[in-house]
């Protein structure tokens, strides 16, 4: 039976934060966390003195990307890590809560992320993925994986219908892999530092403003994938619903400290890509958890996104 990852011992994070806060700190209580905070498994952590933490179980990735996010100037509302260590990562607590349903995305959110992605255009952080043609070829892997298996439990309880567009997905996706549209937006478009799982539920609010939790999928790619992800239409619907519209504070941010606007047919091109991207790294969860609708829609979204993507590539 799966127990899920082990408990972090105290010792290794309380001798970390006691040498930066230089003190002896002791845990006065603690609970579970859910939400943006916690795809690894968090608690928030009482101290002492009244303050808060919360101790995340996470890979590598998510304290190489909260190393890079630390060092962005500007008016970025991020989260800040304390201590990390093997398999974990220590943060400050943000008081406040998830981002209600239905309401905007904050101007913090889409401000931070202009912030982000200008500091770290066609840089590359260190102990981030860098999303080329082999890592894309590894998601149309997993997405087909996903996709086979979910068209199997089909097929097992008769449901022929789920089972063709199921198929018909897992096909796509398998040329996708090597679809050149792709690997010619990956070879010409700027990549920079991306949350890589930028939707609403990771966004939490509270009295010091909105902050982007939960940067464990960060990725080194063209910045449009975080902006088509945040403005993505609801989850629960089809997929190729209207969208919202990407607040111009994110463009006239990112252009700012660029120092120089992007071409629109880059930014054309970008967003392509991006909604190629994103509904491929979505399809397992939708293919196991949401059903063969949403599934259909995500791949028609996918189609027509890798058209309008040759289409600014002049292909």
């Amino acid at each position: 039976m799966n127990e899920g990852p082990a408990p972090v011992p105290d010792d290794a994070w309380l001798r970390p934060l006691g040498k930066r806060l230089r003190r002896e700190v002791r845990v006065t209580a603690r609970e579970p966390l859910s939400g943006g905070y916690a795809s690894g498994g968090a608690e928030r952590i009482e101290l002492d003195d009244g303050t808060r933490v919360v101790l995340k179980r996470t890979g590598p990735t998510e304290a190489a990307a909260l190393r890079a996010v630390a060092v962005v100037n500007g008016p970025a509302r991020l989260p800040r890590m304390l201590a990390s260590g093997d398999g974990w990562i220590l943060l400050a607590h943000e008081t406040g809560d998830p981002l209600p349903d239905g309401g905007p995305v904050p101007d913090d959110v889409w401000r931070t992320l202009g912030l982000v992605h200008a500091h770290w255009r066609r840089n590359r952080p260190r102990g981030v993925p860098l999303v080329d043609p082999a890592w894309w070829a590894g998601l149309c892997g997993t997405a087909s994986e996903g996709l086979r298996a979910a068209a199997d439990r089909s097929g097992t309880v008769g449901d022929t219908a789920s089972r063709a567009v199921l198929t018909d997905a897992d096909a796509a996706v398998c040329g996708w892999a090597t679809d050149d549209r792709i690997t010619t937006a990956l070879a010409a478009l700027p990549r920079t530092l991306c949350h890589g799982d930028a939707h609403r539920g990771n966004v939490h609010t509270g009295p010091a403003g909105a902050v982007l939790l939960d940067w464990g999928n960060a990725r080194v790619a063209p910045g449009s994938l975080d902006c088509v992800v945040l403005s993505a239409p609801p989850a629960g619907g089809p997929a190729d619903l209207p969208a919202d519209a990407v607040p111009e504070l994110y463009r006239e941010t990112l252009h700012a400290e660029l120092g120089a606007p992007d071409p629109p047919r880059m930014i054309a091109a970008e967003a392509a890509w991006a909604r190629v991207q994103a509904h491929v790294q979505y399809l397992p969860f939708a293919a196991e958890h949401q059903g063969a609708e949403r599934v259909a829609s995500m791949v028609r979204v996918a189609r027509a996104s890798l058209t309008e993507l040759g289409e600014a590539l002049g292909r």
